[in-house]
């Protein structure tokens, strides 16, 4: 360990790796104020900053970081499982927050990963003393049409690369000092082989964060886009070899997906539960009660499948039917996520309506948030898979990094990870 990492030792946000149960709690002793801004927030579009410092001050920014560094080593190997049910647990309280603190633990844990002993010493004691990191990786631009296809690329100078693109949906940039772009080194190959991660500094020269968040749901995220104009990328902030990301990294996304929605349907489900008893004659009703209990079982199916994935994944059992597993559970969860909310307004009535209750907020955020990535493309993959097509988590089709072979990548590649 460097002289930096041990200078960064003494106030390391976790000292020993932490418990799940602890770590838990943390999050249960955090959510209520959550919640409580959480239409404040909405309301204003404004980042939930307050929520933030508090994650930071529970350790709960440095989950995915090395335990060298202070973090809590978790969605590696033989920790992924901690990490899908802290994040659900967050999300049950407050969706925007969890996904928010899901993108930058990603990041962290990508950075962590894929850089140099050295790259490691520069950025993981920053971050585990609470630099915050955004992931750049969706060219789908709010005010444009057409599909999206990767094109962002590092132009070769002395000491470093030149940057000029324009990113889209970039969650945690307003509070981020490093904004991690996923993008390729020149080349004719196809895209997904030559990929790395600029390490680009929120304050640096040609940076501009655009003002074009205005949206349906999931408002405080504040995942406005960004402006990259002939940015200097020194060579100590690209991370990672060309393609590693597919060739050397068998992690993906789609079970913290899963997590999140899952939380979510489950706050949804908390609330409806809360309203409906304390109401005797919707408690004693039959098909009240039949609908909650369909409920129920609904989010029980969704979760057995989100940790029986998750231990396929500890046990370190074969990437891609771990992924396929992965993207049936996150179509279960999205499917909960979905409906749980919107059923509920037959259930409660027309008060639910009234913004003094949470459920218009959290139907918004969850028909925002399940389009991140869409789930006919999905399910399909699986009948193809089902039909003796093959399916690969990371190659031609698969899961949630479906890398298209030819000179681009899919929209869903990277999109806000």
């Amino acid at each position: 360990m460097s002289t930096a990492t041990e200078e960064a030792s003494a106030s390391v946000p976790w000292p020993e790796p932490p418990e799940t149960d602890e770590v838990l709690a943390r999050v249960d002793a955090l959510g209520p104020a959550w919640r409580e801004r959480a239409r404040a927030l909405d309301e204003g579009v404004e980042f939930p900053h307050e929520n933030f410092a508090e994650a930071k001050a529970a350790g709960l920014h440095a989950l995915c970081l090395p335990t060298d560094y202070g973090g809590a080593g978790w969605w590696l190997a033989g920790r992924f499982s901690p990490w899908y049910k802290v994040l659900e647990r967050m999300a049950r309280w407050e969706t925007n927050t969890a996904q928010l603190l899901q993108v930058h633990n990603h990041a962290a844990g990508i950075i962590a990963f894929h850089s140099t002993p050295e790259q490691r010493d520069r950025f993981l004691p920053d971050i585990a003393d609470g630099a915050f990191c955004a992931s750049l990786g969706s060219e789908a631009h709010l005010y444009e049409n057409g599909a999206e296809v990767l094109e962002s690329e590092l132009t070769r100078v002395e000491g470093g690369y030149r940057l000029t693109a324009r990113k889209g949906f970039a969650s945690v940039a307003a509070a981020a000092k490093y904004l991690m772009v996923w993008c390729a080194v020149e080349g004719d190959t196809p895209y997904a082989g030559r990929m790395v991660f600029a390490v680009v500094e929120v304050d640096w020269e040609g940076v501009e964060l655009l003002d074009d968040w205005q949206m349906l749901g999931m408002r405080s995220t504040i995942s406005c886009g960004v402006k990259f104009d002939d940015v200097f990328v020194p060579d100590s902030h690209v991370v990672g070899t060309p393609g590693g990301w597919v060739t050397d990294d068998q992690r993906t996304f789609s079970c913290a997906y899963a997590a999140n929605h899952l939380g979510s349907a489950q706050g949804a489900f908390d609330f409806l539960t809360g309203y409906i008893g304390e109401r005797p004659d919707l408690a004693e009703s039959e098909a009240v009660r039949v609908k909650l209990g369909q409920m129920d079982a609904q989010l029980f199916a969704a979760r057995s499948c989100l940790y029986a994935t998750a231990a396929r994944l500890d046990r370190g059992d074969d990437p891609d039917e771990c992924e396929a597993d992965a993207v049936r559970t996150m179509h279960l969860a999205k499917d909960a996520v979905l409906t749980i909310p919107y059923q509920g307004f037959d259930l409660v009535g027309a008060r639910a309506c009234h913004e003094r209750y949470p459920l218009g907020q959290m139907m918004r955020d969850a028909r925002t948030f399940t389009l991140h990535f869409r789930d006919d493309l999905y399910v399909e993959r699986l009948a193809q898979l089902a039909l003796g097509k093959g399916f690969s988590a990371k190659g031609g089709r698969g899961g949630s990094t479906p890398f298209e072979e030819g000179a681009g990548a899919t929209a869903q590649a990277t999109a806000g990870a």
